[in-house]
């Protein structure tokens, strides 16, 4: 491929002065413009060339634009392709972006257009180039092949990982469900003297209580019911390599405690046996809790916390690094299109600024379903608006959202003050979100003025519920208009007490067993929640997985 400083532009067009003000333009602007009137000579050119971008004319006299597209892709599936068209050509020009054109222009097309349009391909095509350096790079010797990304925050990561790779410290690594904190853990494993061993993962969140203690440890025979033969736990398996311990703040303090030990005397029992047996395993611990708010909570022992946490690794959400989009878009249409044999190439303009809109509370795990869907569905070499899902199409812009600590430092008023400011709701829903421990992080300008409105007829009581309600069951990392509860709007609020219902609540009565009451529980906020399982969690302040097991066996679903 060309370097940015020398561009290689092959101009097709049959009008000799459209052909002659594009070629002056272009150079003008330092471009090495290489014009021709027709196909024929555009082939020879292509012979002895590597254009970084083609702009042809689509179907005139002498010119066939998509079978000059398919010889330019098929020797190099980067080349940006720029087809010139008529009106009433829309059929073709559909034709021409699935095929695989960057874009298709309507005439007449004048310079200052095609201009920025070979900007934004040179643009996709450093991205790329970077993309594949990095890759060669760093692969083979750190493992960094799934870890993509030019930001600020990613390369430090990167940095980090190099960092403390080769050592034997322990590492705790933190981040939200999706962020690619396994992938981080293989890093560190291959990237240390280590990497010739097993790295053994344990999710923990997957594992009841009175499994985890035989999957890390390991039984003897007969140790209990069903226990029919001696079985080797993680500790064992990656003795000598490392144990990935994922969402470890998910441990039971029993297990918490025979971890705790095994950290400290780097020996274990199976269970059922009195014998110690030694082990050199490295432990990487990650989770998406805060586990100092689990301490304070009595959720997690603060000494295995200092345990664990003797090097932190923090990996940003996808919001927050929205400029790796098209390089982790780019990675994924090259894994999923060779894994699948479909010969999908590039994402078109339109459909990256659309993927760019969305908050992604999934991540990238969320990213590379998307994309994989994508994949499978898309019919041409280009991936369009038309195959982002629907979800995505269909997503609201977001309005203004403002940082709940833009606040004041603290308000001297314990209820309310009398002219219900932005300034106090803001505050106010900060600090609740804190001490739920909930990572709401802005509230939208249009939620504030509406909250401002209905909040005159409130009292303070009143609107804590109501922030306490948006905050523990909001989606993503902000507050807006359609997180407020129905029951606090002047048009529904009274409508339940004129039915006649009663408050949302749970029948749990003495005598009811454990077992009975939770799945009451859960059934209730499931319902309260509109099923939606995500809010479940966090209303009942428990892992996705660990509810969705618990559906399961409460035949919830």
């Amino acid at each position: 491929m060309n370097s940015p400083t020398e561009s290689v532009i092959l101009l097709v067009e049959g009008s000799s002065r459209g052909r002659d003000e594009k070629h002056y333009g272009l150079t003008q602007r330092d471009h090495r413009v290489i014009a021709v009137e027709n196909s024929d000579q555009a082939l020879n050119v292509l012979a002895a060339e590597s254009p970084s971008v083609i702009i042809s004319d689509l179907n005139a006299p002498g010119i066939d634009g998509l079978r000059l597209m398919g010889v330019a892709l098929g020797r190099n599936p980067e080349v940006g392709v720029i087809l010139m068209t008529g009106p009433g050509s829309m059929g073709l020009a559909v034709a021409a972006m699935k095929e695989g054109a960057y874009d298709v222009l309507e005439k007449p097309v004048y310079v200052e257009k095609l201009a920025a349009e070979i900007e934004k391909i040179l643009d996709r095509q450093r991205i790329v180039q970077e993309n594949q350096e990095l890759l060669h790079q760093l692969d083979t010797r750190y493992g960094f092949e799934n870890i993509v990304g030019r930001s600020a925050s990613m390369q430090r990561i990167r940095e980090q990982i190099l960092q403390i790779a080769d050592t034997q410290s322990t590492v705790l690594i933190f981040g939200e469900s999706g962020t690619g904190k396994e992938l981080v853990a293989h890093a560190l494993h291959h990237g240390s003297s280590r990497r010739n061993s097993s790295f053994v993962p344990v999710f923990c969140n997957a594992l009841s209580e009175g499994v985890i203690e035989s999957e890390l440890f390991g039984h003897e025979k007969g140790a209990f019911t069903n226990a029919v033969k001696t079985y080797r736990g993680r500790f064992e398996l990656a003795d000598g390599g490392t144990l990935f311990l994922d969402e470890v703040g998910e441990l039971s303090p029993s297990t918490q405690v025979k971890l705790l030990r095994v950290l400290q005397e780097r020996k274990f029992q199976r269970v059922g046996s009195g014998n110690w047996l030694q082990t050199d395993t490295r432990v990487i611990a990650a989770t998406n809790r805060d586990l100092e708010a689990e301490i304070e909570s009595g959720r997690f022992r603060e000494d295995l916390y200092y345990r664990l946490r003797v090097v932190t690794l923090s990996l940003p959400p996808l919001r927050e690094r929205k400029e790796d989009l098209p390089l982790l878009i780019d990675h994924c249409i090259r894994r999923f299109g060779e894994r699948e044999k479909k010969p999908i190439e590039r994402i078109d303009p339109q459909a990256l600024e659309l993927l760019s809109t969305y908050h992604w509370p999934g991540n990238v795990r969320q990213l590379e379903n998307c994309i994989e869907g994508m994949i499978v569905m898309g019919t041409g070499k280009t991936l369009t608006v038309a195959d982002v899902p629907e979800f995505i199409r269909h997503t609201r812009p977001a309005s203004t959202a403002i940082p709940l600590n833009n606040g004041p430092d603290r308000l001297d008023r314990q209820d309310r003050p009398d002219d219900l400011s932005p300034d106090f709701i803001r505050y106010l829903a900060g600090k609740i979100a804190e001490q739920r421990n909930v990572p709401v992080r802005s509230i939208t300008d249009r939620a504030l003025a509406v909250l401002a409105e209905v909040g005159g007829s409130m009292d303070g009581a009143s609107l804590r519920r109501c922030l306490e309600t948006m905050v523990l069951l909001v989606e993503g990392d902000g507050l807006d208009v359609e997180d407020i509860p129905a029951e606090f709007l002047p048009e529904r609020s009274g409508h339940a007490e004129a039915d006649g219902e009663e408050e949302d609540g749970v029948d749990i009565r003495v005598g009811m067993s454990m077992q009975e009451g939770e799945r009451r529980l859960i059934a209730a906020t499931l319902a309260a929640c509109g099923r939606n399982k995500a809010r479940t969690a966090r209303v009942l302040r428990i892992g996705q997985r660990t509810l969705f097991r618990k559906i399961k066996a409460y035949h919830l679903e």
